[in-house]
């Protein structure tokens, strides 16, 4: 990602330059390049603008230890907050040595009058300060590979021409061997996602059951047959202690409702032929499936 910067401080002196070449004449057509400028720097023959990476390093003031809550695929995905990185560039003018006539009426300078490559050199570098500096946060639109996909979650600082730069700039110059320039220095903070999100963690639902919710919620439900294994259809079955009474289905089945938890007498009456049969079991609630089968035995 770190490329990607430099790519997107390329693009955007390019087309700053490219749709406003009456303002910035000397930056128009400029390469940009991203080598050490020391001794041994070649710069391009129709000029150079050199923007060289020198540190990088955490953004401490904008770090965030909050776990990140993403939308990945339509599901929910959490993440660790992504590192802020700010990279410093240390940027330098380099003007081609030779400045055709066109150039020189767009600067309005007479034609037989000799050019200063030093004041070039001090121009080209004011209208990379110019671009740069009209960014405090560097526009969506021009952020380049992986920092335009997926987008930046905030956009990206950029600080340009302050002091927090190179502390010693003549011990630079000296460390890469060559000889003092004048230089912009900028630094660009950028969004970088060390690992990929998780799925989110279901939420966990604890159901608690009361004594008084369960016991309003059982059900008793069994079956009448006769000693022959046959279903009883049309037996009167009654819990005694709570007043319920149904009547058993075709296939001999029962069923009570909201039967709280204890111990109850189920009566049942049904007929066979003209008499009228009676029996009562103990039950207990609640119970196994099945226990609350009855077989009705002559």
């Amino acid at each position: 990602m770190i490329n990607d910067l430099s790519r997107t401080l390329k693009h955007l002196l390019h087309s700053v330059a490219e749709n406003e070449p009456e303002m910035f004449p000397l930056l128009n057509g400029k390469a940009i390049e991203f080598a050490r400028p020391d001794k041994d720097y070649k710069p391009s023959a129709r000029g150079s603008v050199c923007l060289f990476l020198y540190d990088i390093r955490e953004n401490r003031e904008l770090r965030n230890n909050e776990p990140l809550r993403v939308n990945r695929n339509g599901k929910p995905a959490i993440g660790r907050s992504p590192t802020r990185v700010v990279c410093s560039y240390l940027i330098t003018a380099w003007p081609a040595e030779t400045v055709g006539l066109d150039l020189k009426a767009e600067l309005n300078i007479d034609e037989d009058t000799a050019i200063d490559l030093n004041l070039l050199e001090h121009l080209l570098l004011s209208e990379v300060l110019q671009v740069l500096s009209r960014y405090p946060t560097i526009p969506a639109n021009a952020l380049q590979g992986k920092l335009a996909n997926p987008e930046q979650l905030v956009p990206l600082p950029m600080i340009t021409a302050q002091a927090e730069g190179l502390t010693n700039i003549s011990e630079f110059w000296s460390a890469i061997g060559s000889n003092l320039r004048p230089s912009l220095n900028v630094k660009a903070t950028i969004s970088m996602q060390t690992s990929e999100p998780q799925p989110a963690a279901k939420h966990v639902t604890e159901r608690v059951f009361r004594e008084e919710d369960t016991a309003s919620g059982f059900v008793v439900e069994g079956k009448v047959q006769d000693d022959k294994g046959a279903p009883v259809r049309g037996a009167r079955v009654t819990i005694q202690e709570l007043g319920l009474s149904v009547t058993s289905e075709k296939d001999g089945r029962f069923c009570f409702g909201g039967v709280p938890i204890g111990k109850y007498n189920i009566r049942m009456n049904w007929k066979t032929g003209d008499v009228m049969k009676r029996r009562s079991v103990e039950i207990n609630v609640p119970a196994v499936a099945g226990a609350y089968d009855i077989e009705l035995k002559r």
